[in-house]
């Protein structure tokens, strides 16, 4: 079995590498602005990025709601709600980690005074929004096949079969206080071999082949892009450096449960 596999790597490796890399969804935009948005490169991705130096420098503690579905996002249908939150936590989970890294204070609920009007424990600096544009289911089968080549042929590429790749599609930006964009992003990419689909473990479990499997896997690729794009424009600057309290970015199973959950009928009166 496993010499009938690596027979079978090399022209699947050669047909992924011809394969494009990136996607894009033509949706209408969920961000305040595109106007300074630029052309831009994101691990060997091609994007349209802004970001702010100066602003961004003076941030230590950002406020991260859930990520959202963009109203009009483009996303392959009988996708079950349930399945779409899981894809919005495992985004906001990894944002949140990502920003963390880049040495922020994370916030997923913000920060408001108590009852009795006392000051809230830290100013929030701004806001970050993200939301999903467009997803594409993979193929279960070939996404198998692909996983099986990965534990069969090691090296630093994880080959990928050329057929049924998901895709992901998110937009983030970043708001000072005032609501003025500091940073964003629009960025899409399918599962291409090059973004580490193909590798399982018994840590991934069932859901490593799901038809959401390239889906979570490109959601810690979008999240390292937004996460590269600000920690560049802070470096080399007197920047204000924060900490995100440990198990801070778990908060956002319950925080989207929480959405869901049924409400209490009211009795009447």
């Amino acid at each position: 079995m496993l010499r009938s596999l690596r027979t079978l790597a090399l022209p699947m490796l050669v047909a992924a590498g011809s394969t494009a890399c990136s996607t894009s969804f033509e949706t209408p935009t969920t961000l305040s602005s595109t106007e300074r948005l630029a052309a831009g490169e994101r691990r060997l991705l091609a994007v349209e990025e802004y970001a702010d130096s100066a602003a961004l420098a003076e941030m230590g503690v950002l406020y991260l709601p859930p990520v959202s579905i963009a109203p009009q996002a483009d996303i392959d249908g009988d996708i079950p709600p349930a399945r779409l939150d899981d894809v919005r936590r495992q985004l906001s989970q990894d944002v949140c980690q990502r920003l963390a890294r880049a040495g922020f204070d994370v916030r997923p609920v913000p920060t408001e005074a108590g009852e009795s009007g006392e000051m809230p424990d830290v100013e929030i600096d701004g806001e970050v929004l993200a939301s999903v544009s467009g997803i594409r289911r993979n193929n279960v089968a070939t996404t198998g096949v692909s996983r099986l080549l990965g534990a069969a042929v090691p090296g630093p590429l994880n080959p990928r079969v050329p057929l049924g790749i998901g895709a992901l599609g998110v937009e983030a930006e970043i708001l000072d206080r005032e609501g003025r964009q500091v940073a964003a992003i629009r960025w899409a990419s399918r599962n291409h071999l090059a973004s580490g689909g193909g590798v399982t473990t018994i840590l991934d479990g069932p859901d490593a082949f799901t038809n959401l499997a390239d889906v979570m896997d490109l959601s810690s690729v979008f999240a390292d892009a937004l996460g590269d794009l600000v920690a560049e424009a802070r470096a080399g600057q007197d920047v204000v450096e924060s900490e995100t309290p440990r198990g801070t970015c778990d908060a956002y199973r319950e925080l989207i449960d929480a959405e869901i959950a049924p409400q209490p009928e009211m009795s009447p009166a």
